[in-house]
């Protein structure tokens, strides 16, 4: 069994609002009725499907006002927060949550720990979101869980942003296998979602191969993603620009054309700031690119 803490914040956000008998600790007397209450879960669920975050908020605000003490809604307010962007409101939230839950809730409190460090990454609080991800993941195990592919990558990303690239290949690998064993992962000859998970988890870990010094095995890794995902172009990107630093210029410039044409295109790629902020990518494959690019 896994804890999917971070699998899809819409499948989380559903399931924190489908009733308020999911609230994690006793709430105050009602003033709602329970049609009230029932009308504003589905107002604030229906918005949140829209992506209308906004009125989400307002809706969950109005329930949280009426029982201040239940957990589920703060949840469901500090998810909606992180996807505005409002990451020290979507914490102070998630800090609330941890008071409030009982004590026993082991896999209750490794989902709202996740959760906050989400949030801390969105504002570059990588010490805090590495305690919240140990502990989250900690937990998980003490409750019988199986260690969640999501969680373990995004940790991955926190030691990268502390350097500690070593113990982020850790969590890289960890996820891809996460994501192998995960039950469902391959159904015949069609795959789940999964299966972008690992090619992601698999594709960190040979960018972090590359920035450990390994330049050689992670060209290996990349080169059997494009195989394994024709699609990515990461993975095109992140080749094409190891193989312009080894020498390879057709076949780097035939890769990035490949990735230019596919459905997605490249132009983020064209973009150091997101190659670096959002993407992520290690040091020395973001200058890799940025001298690939700058020769085009």
């Amino acid at each position: 069994m896994t804890l999917s803490a971070l699998v899809s914040t819409t499948l989380a956000f559903v399931s924190t609002t489908v009733s308020t008998e999911s609230a994690f600790a006793a709430v105050t007397k009602s003033s709602l009725t329970d049609e009230e209450v029932y009308d504003l879960q589905s107002v604030a669920a229906d918005a949140y499907n829209r992506q209308d975050f906004t009125k989400a908020k307002e809706a969950l605000t109005k329930l949280i006002e009426n029982e201040p003490e239940s957990a589920s809604w703060l949840e469901g307010r500090a998810q909606v927060l992180v996807d505005q962007k409002q990451f020290k409101e979507a914490i102070s939230d998630y800090s609330r949550c941890l008071e409030i839950i009982p004590t026993k809730d082991l896999g209750a409190e490794a989902r709202l720990r996740a959760g906050r460090a989400l949030a801390e990454e969105g504002i570059y609080q990588w010490e805090p979101a590495l305690v919240d991800y140990n502990r989250a993941l900690e937990l998980a195990t003490t409750a019988g869980f199986r260690p969640d592919p999501y969680v373990l990558n995004s940790r991955g990303n926190v030691r990268g942003s502390l350097n500690d690239w070593k113990g982020a290949k850790e969590d890289y690998e960890g996820a891809f296998a996460a994501f192998q064993s995960a039950s469902g992962f391959r159904n015949g000859s069609s795959t789940t979602q999964r299966l972008d998970g690992a090619i992601y988890a698999r594709s960190n870990a040979a960018l972090a191969t590359a920035e450990l010094g390994d330049a050689d095995s992670a060209i290996k890794e990349l080169e059997g993603l494009v195989r394994r995902a024709p699609n990515s172009t990461d993975v095109r990107a992140a080749l094409a620009a190891l193989y312009w630093e080894q020498g390879k210029r057709e076949s780097a410039e035939d890769l990035w054309n490949d990735a230019c044409g596919l459905y997605f295109g490249c132009a983020q790629y064209k973009d150091l700031d997101f190659v670096r902020r959002i993407r992520r990518w290690p040091p020395s494959m973001v200058s890799r690119l940025e001298n690939f690019l700058q020769v085009r």
